[in-house]
């Protein structure tokens, strides 16, 4: 997989995506139902950012 940061004032900060190269694919990101702005968003979107990466980290696909 790979894991994305945006920077600056953006609809979605951080993004990701996993697979197993054969069958399975899982896209993940956050957007809000708000005008980006990341003074404001950069609290919540460092939270986030934990949360993506412990799932990332975590992650398996069932058999």
């Amino acid at each position: 997989g790979m894991f994305f940061a945006v920077g600056g004032d953006v609809a979605t900060a951080n993004q990701f995506y996993l697979t197993d190269s054969s069958r399975h694919f899982l896209r993940g990101a956050m957007y809000f139902d708000a005008t980006p702005n990341a003074d404001s968003l950069g609290i919540v979107n460092r939270f986030i950012l934990q949360d993506m990466k412990h799932l990332i980290n975590t992650f398996r696909w069932k058999q």
